[in-house]
C-alpha cells in the first residue's frame, strides 16, 4: 500500500543494533569509518525503469523495508553469495546490524557453540521460518536450527525484524523479532550449478543443483546435494565434522493462473564433535603464565607431564589457545576407565538427522481476497556420545540395587559369596552396596560388580567384571512434529485485512543408556549394545500448540499513512513422563507431570508515513509472550510444579526513519524493551543424587531485564564506478532490574548472619533463622552482549573482478551476571578476490573466488559461555583461507 519509492540496500538492507556491558572507547575510529560509509554522500546513479511505483530501482541493489511499519531488515543475494564458503545460514545474520553471532568455528558448525542474539534476545527466543514454515524452536538438542533445513546456495533472501514479527509470524517463544528464510524458486530452464570449496582446517564444501526446467505444463523443480566437512579445533588428523543435506522443490502453477502449488524436501545428515573452552580464571592465569598454578602459559598440558590438573583440563594450550579441543589423550598410568581416559574425544561426538517435508497451497479469489495453507511433517533421529568413567557407572549400578535389589533393567549383577554375603573384588566381605563414590575407585572398599552368570564367590573363583572399564553413553533422542499454516487476506483500495491461524503436535523424546565399550572398556572401544548397564536418564514431552491472529492495515492520505493494528492467541499444552531425573531412576519410579501456557491478547500496533517518494517514518509497539522451553518441564525436583513458572513477556517499541539517498538507502532507528518474568536455569547441587546429569536444572521467574538501543545503517554507491559501501552501526544498554535469589541459608538460634560472598547481598525474610542471599545484580549488564557494534564493508567491482574489503567491531563483554568478568573488545576484518568468466568466452559460466576471514591473524578470545559467577572463554580460531569454483550452465 505504501508508495514509497522502493528503498535500496545492497548486502545488508536496513539497520538494527546491540549494546551491553562494554564501555571501551577502543575500536571508535573502525565505528567512525562505519559511519563516514553509511552517512556519505552517494552519487551516480545506476537507474533502471522497471518499478511498478514509477520509481527509480538501482541496480543491483535489493528493496528493502518498504511498507513495513517496524524495524526491518534484509540480507540479498549479492550479501550470501561473497559470505564466507561453506558458513550455515545462522552464521550468515551476522552482518545485519543489531544481530550479533559468536561462533565457535568460523562456519557456525557447532549448534551449541552458536550464540546468536538479536537486541536483548537469543535465538532461542526469535521466530524463525523457512518459507513460512516455523522450525518451532531453534534449540539444538530439540529443535532445529536453520542450518539443518537448507544450504545457503539456494536462498534468495534473509528477513530479519529486530523488534517483532508481525502476529502472523507462528511462533511461541518469540519474545523479540523474527527470522525469515526464503529458498529460491525453480527455473523454468533446464541448467546446473556446482560448486567446489576448499580452505584452512582441512575444509571441503561441495555443492551441486539441477534446475529439471519445465517438467510438465506449469510443472517446474530442482534438486540438489551438499557436503561439508572440517577439522574441529584441537582434532586436526584425529576427527572431522561432517554435514550432508539432499534437498528438492516443485512448483506446480495451475492453468487458471489462480493455484501455485509447491512440495519442498530437505534431508539432513550430520555429526559434530563437542568443543572445549576455559573458564575466565582459568584464562586470566593462562594470560600470566600460570595455567592451573603449572607455572606454564600458553603451551600443550598432557597427562603424561602435569599429571593431578584434572580430568577435562589437559588439552593444547599452544598459540594462545587456539588449539584447545576435546581430551585426545590416552593415559596408560590409570585405569582404562578413569582420568583423561575416560574422556577420550572419540565419544565427545553428536548426530543429527532430519526430514522435513513442505507444502504451500496459494489460492487467488480475485477481488483482493486469498488464501495462503501451508502444511508440513518433520522426522527427528538423533544421537549424542559421551564417555563415563568407570566409578560412576558402578556407584549408579550400586545405588540403583540399594533402593531396589530386585529390579532387572541393569546388565550386571551385585557379587555375593556362596553364603550370600556381599565381597569386594578380592573375594573379601564388605558392607552391601558398599561404594567409594564417583570420581575415584576403591575397589577393596567397594561392593564388586560382576558380568552375568559369574558364579557366587569361593576359594579359587575369578572375578568377572561387569565394568571392566570405559563406559559410553549412547544417548537417542528425537521425535516428529507436523502442523499447518493458513491465512487468508482481504485487500482493498484503503484496506487490507489478514486472519489466519497455526497449529502443531511436536512429540520428542531421549533415552541416554550407558553401554559397556569392547576391549575391556578401552578408551578407543566400541559399544556393547549387549551390555546394558542402565538407562538412568529418560524423557517423553509431548506439545501442541495453537495460535490465531488477526491484523488490519488502514491506508489514508492517498497511500502516505498506514496505521497496522493487529493481535494474537497463543495455547501451548505439554505433557512429560519418564525418568526426569536421575534419582527418580534410583527409586525406579517414573513421574508424569503436565502444564498449559496461554495468552488469548498480545496485541500489535504500528504507523508508517511517507514524508515523500524517498523517506518514510515507521513506528510500531507489540506485546510478546514465550512459554517456557520443554526443559522446565523436567526440572529436577520431585515437587517441582511447573504451573509455578509464568511465561516470560516483553513490550517492544520501535521508532526510526528510512529511506532513498541518492544512489542508496538509509534507516535510523530507535528502541525499546521491557523483558519481565525471565526463567534461569541453576544447576543442581554437587550433593544431589541427581549430580552428574547433564539437563538437570532447577527453574525459576527471576525478574527483568530493560533495553534500549539506537541502529543506523546505509548502503551507498559512490562516485567511482563500480565502488559501494554498506555499514552500520548499533548501541544498545541492556540491564537487570532485579537482583537474583541464589539460596536460602538457615542459620542456629543466637549464630551470626551468614556473610555474602563477593557481588552479593544477604536478605532477612519473616524466618528469623532464615536468610536469601541474592546475587547484586540490578544494574547489571546482560552477559555477551556488546554495547557498541559496527560493520562496514567495501564492494569494487571492475569487468569481470571483484574485491571486497570489510570488517566489525565488537566492544568488550561480560561473561558472568556479577560483571566481574569482562572479555576485550575486537576488531576484525575478512576480505575476498573474484572473476567471473566472460560471456561468450571459454570461461562464460564460470567464477573463482577466495575468501579470507581474520584477514590480519588477529587474536581475541570469545564468551564460550556465562553464567552467575563464573563464565567461559574460547579463543579465536585464525586466519581462514577458502578457495571456490563455481559453475553454471
Amino acid at each position: 500500500m505504501s508508495k514509497l519509492k522502493p528503498l535500496t540496500v545492497g548486502g545488508v538492507a536496513a539497520c538494527a543494533s546491540s549494546l551491553d556491558g562494554g564501555r571501551s572507547p577502543k575500536g571508535l575510529s573502525f565505528a567512525s569509518a562505519a559511519i563516514v560509509a553509511m552517512l556519505g554522500v552517494a552519487s551516480s546513479a545506476v537507474a533502471q525503469s522497471g518499478s511498478s511505483s514509477g520509481m527509480e530501482v538501482f541496480e543491483s541493489f535489493s528493496i528493502v523495508g518498504q511498507g513495513e511499519s517496524r524495524a526491518n531488515n534484509s540480507l540479498n543475494l549479492e550479501a550470501l553469495e561473497i559470505a564466507l564458503p561453506g558458513a550455515l545460514p545462522e552464521k550468515l545474520v551476522d552482518k545485519i546490524p543489531g544481530v550479533n553471532v559468536v561462533s565457535r568455528d568460523p562456519f557456525g558448525f557447532y549448534e551449541f557453540g552458536n550464540d546468536i542474539r538479536v537486541r536483548a534476545f537469543s535465538i532461542a527466543n526469535l521466530g524463525v521460518t523457512l518459507d513460512g514454515v516455523p522450525v518451532g524452536t531453534s534449540d539444538p538438542r530439540y529443535g532445529s536450527p536453520i542450518g539443518r533445513l537448507v544450504s545457503g546456495p539456494n536462498l534468495t533472501t534473509i528477513k530479519v525484524s529486530q523488534g517483532a514479527g508481525d502476529v502472523t509470524t507462528p511462533a511461541y517463544q518469540a519474545l523479540g523479532g523474527s527470522l525469515q528464510y526464503s529458498m529460491k524458486d525453480p527455473e523454468s530452464e533446464q541448467g546446473a550449478f556446482f560448486s567446489v570449496a576448499v580452505g584452512s582446517f582441512d575444509h571441503i564444501s561441495l555443492f551441486g543443483r539441477y534446475e529439471l526446467g519445465e517438467i510438465a505444463p506449469g510443472l517446474t523443480g530442482y534438486i540438489s546435494g551438499s557436503h561439508f566437512e572440517f577439522a574441529p579445533r584441537g582434532l586436526e588428523g584425529l576427527g572431522k565434522g561432517l554435514a550432508r543435506r539432499y534437498e528438492g522443490k516443485f512448483k506446480y502453477v495451475f492453468p487458471s493462473d489462480k493455484i501455485v502449488a509447491t512440495y519442498a524436501l530437505t534431508y539432513n545428515d550430520r555429526d559434530d564433535y563437542d568443543t572445549a573452552g576455559l573458564s575466565w580464571d582459568e584464562w586470566q592465569d593462562a594470560e600470566a603464565g600460570n595455567y592451573r598454578g603449572t607455572g606454564f602459559g600458553y603451551r600443550e598440558f598432557t597427562p603424561f607431564e602435569f599429571p593431578g590438573i584434572g580430568t577435562f583440563n589437559y588439552g593444547d594450550l599452544s598459540d594462545q589457545g587456539r588449539n584447545l579441543g576435546p581430551p585426545a589423550y590416552i593415559d596408560p598410568s590409570v585405569d582404562a576407565g578413569a582420568g583423561t581416559n575416560a574422556q577420550y574425544f572419540n565419544l565427545w561426538r553428536n548426530g543429527r538427522m532430519d526430514t522435513l517435508h513442505r507444502m504451500s497451497f496459494d489460492f487467488d479469489f480475485d477481488d483482493g481476497k486469498s488464501l495462503s495453507v501451508i502444511p508440513y511433517y518433520q522426522d527427528k533421529n538423533n544421537y549424542g556420545l559421551f564417555g563415563r568413567d568407570r566409578s560412576y557407572a558402578e556407584h549408579q549400578i550400586r545405588q540403583a540395587y540399594m533402593n531396589d535389589p530386585s529390579r532387572t533393567d541393569i546388565w550386571s549383577q551385585l557379587w555375593y559369596n556362596t553364603d550370600g554375603e556381599p565381597v569386594n573384588e578380592f573375594g573379601e566381605v564388605v558392607e552391601e552396596f558398599a561404594s567409594s563414590g564417583t570420581g575415584s575407585r576403591d575397589p577393596s572398599a567397594s561392593h564388586a560388580i560382576v558380568a552375568p552368570g559369574t558364579p557366587a564367590y569361593s576359594d579359587g573363583a575369578e572375578f568377572v567384571s561387569g565394568v571392566p572399564g570405559r563406559t559410553g553413553r549412547d544417548e537417542n533422542f528425537g521425535g516428529h512434529r507436523y502442523g499447518l499454516t493458513a491465512s487468508y487476506t482481504w485487500e482493498t483500495d484503503n484496506n487490507k485485512l489478514i486472519v489466519g491461524g497455526w497449529y502443531e503436535f511436536d512429540k520428542h523424546g531421549t533415552e541416554r543408556p550407558n553401554y559397556n565399550l569392547s576391549g575391556g572398556g578401552s578408551p578407543t572401544g566400541d559399544f556393547l549394545y549387549d551390555q546394558f548397564n542402565f538407562l538412568n536418564y529418560t524423557r517423553y514431552i509431548d506439545q501442541d500448540v495453537t495460535q490465531f491472529w488477526v491484523q488490519n492495515t488502514f491506508t489514508m492520505l492517498e497511500g502516505d499513512l498506514d496505521i497496522v493494528v493487529g493481535t494474537k492467541a497463543i495455547e501451548l499444552n505439554r505433557d512429560a513422563r519418564g525418568f526426569l531425573s536421575i534419582g527418580e531412576w534410583l527409586r525406579n519410579e517414573e513421574t508424569n507431570r503436565s502444564t498449559t501456557y496461554d495468552d488469548y491478547f498480545l496485541p500489535q500496533f504500528g504507523v508508517r508515513y511517507s514524508l515523500n517518494d524517498n523517506t518514510e517514518l515507521f513506528f510500531n509497539f507489540s506485546e510478546n509472550m514465550a512459554t517456557p522451553n520443554s526443559g522446565t518441564i523436567t526440572t529436577a525436583g520431585d515437587t517441582f510444579n511447573p504451573d509455578i513458572l509464568a511465561p516470560e513477556y516483553s513490550d517492544n517499541i520501535d521508532i526510526g526513519i528510512r529511506g532513498n539517498l541518492g544512489s542508496g538507502s538509509y534507516t535510523v532507528q530507535a528502541y525499546y524493551i521491557q523483558y519481565t518474568d525471565r526463567i534461569l536455569s541453576s544447576a543442581v547441587p554437587v550433593d544431589s543424587a541427581n549430580a552428574g546429569a547433564a539437563g538437570n536444572s532447577v527453574y525459576q521467574n527471576v525478574g527483568g531485564v530493560d533495553s534500549w538501543g539506537f541502529e543506523a545503517s546505509g548502503d551507498f554507491q559512490t562516485g567511482i564506478e563500480g565502488l559501494k559501501f554498506t555499514g552500520s552501526i548499533a548501541l544498545q544498554e541492556t540491564t537487570f532490574q532485579e537482583d537474583l535469589l541464589e539460596s536460602v541459608v538457615f542459620i542456629e538460634s543466637g549464630d551470626p548472619i551468614p556473610t555474602p560472598g563477593v557481588g552479593q547481598r544477604v536478605a532477612a525474610t519473616d524466618d528469623p533463622l532464615a536468610f536469601e542471599i541474592y546475587d547484586d545484580i540490578s544494574g547489571n549488564d546482560l552477559g555477551n552482549t556488546p554495547f557498541l557494534t559496527a560493520n562496514f564493508d567495501a564492494i569494487y567491482t571492475k569487468g569481470p573482478m571483484r574485491y571486497t574489503f570489510g570488517g566489525k567491531f565488537f566492544d568488550d563483554v561480560h561473561v558472568n551476571t556479577l560483571n566481574t568478568q569482562p572479555v576485550d573488545s575486537y576488531t576484525v576484518f575478512d576480505a575476498s578476490i573474484s572473476y567471473t568468466g566472460k560471456p561468450d568466452t571459454v570461461l562464460d559460466g564460470w567464477k573463482v573466488s577466495l575468501n579470507v576471514s581474520n584477514l590480519f591473524d588477529q587474536y581475541f578470545w570469545l564468551a564460550r559461555s556465562y553464567n552467575d559467577e563464573d563464565g567461559q572463554v574460547l579463543a579465536d580460531r585464525g586466519r581462514n583461507f577458502v578457495f571456490k569454483v563455481d559453475t553454471s550452465f
